[in-house]
């Protein structure tokens, strides 16, 4: 996927992102990463309303171009459950779902954007549990966290999977 993204970058920007492995972070596992540093390609991620920083401490929403725009909508949704979304499929009924940490004096922003999810999902006939805000952290920069999440209801995991397609990227 990175390697399709670079395409796409140099068939547009007419620039060559670099990629890496990161095995820093707060997690044990290696991830590969693939950045582009320009700032041209920075205003215009601004300018479509892409968040600047680090999400957790920065308050943001779903864009209306994307809102107003099913197809676009979906594919939010689609990349949104694959880089916070997951699934606990050691169960009867696997679980799906998707989660955000946002600083506390930041969490009414945070549930607004996540309810903004919930009703792209609703309005896609796929509903959801409630929001809970859950593990209360603190950041290096002593900032505290909290993470918000819900889960699709198990019995709309298969709508889920066949309207989202959480499993295909670049749908």
């Amino acid at each position: 996927m990175l390697k399709e993204l670079d395409k796409i970058v140099q068939r547009k920007f007419k620039i060559k992102g670099r990629f890496y492995l990161n095995d820093g972070g707060a997690g044990k596992t290696k991830t590969h990463k693939y950045r582009v540093f320009n700032a041209k390609i920075c205003r215009d991620l601004l300018e479509l309303g892409v968040p600047k920083g680090s999400k957790t401490i920065t308050e943001y929403l779903i864009p209306k171009w994307i809102l107003n725009n099913k197809r676009f909508s979906k594919e939010f949704i689609r990349i949104a459950y694959f880089c916070e979304g997951s699934m606990k499929e050691k169960r009867k009924n696997p679980r799906i779902r998707i989660n955000m940490n946002k600083s506390e004096i930041l969490l009414k922003n945070g549930i607004r954007f996540m309810e903004q999810i919930r009703k792209i999902l609703k309005d896609n006939k796929i509903e959801t549990t409630e929001i809970g805000i859950y593990n209360a952290k603190t950041r290096r920069d002593n900032t505290v966290v909290r993470e918000l999440r819900f889960r699709i209801i198990t019995k709309y995991n298969n709508r889920f999977i066949k309207v989202i397609n959480p499993f295909l990227m670049w749908g």
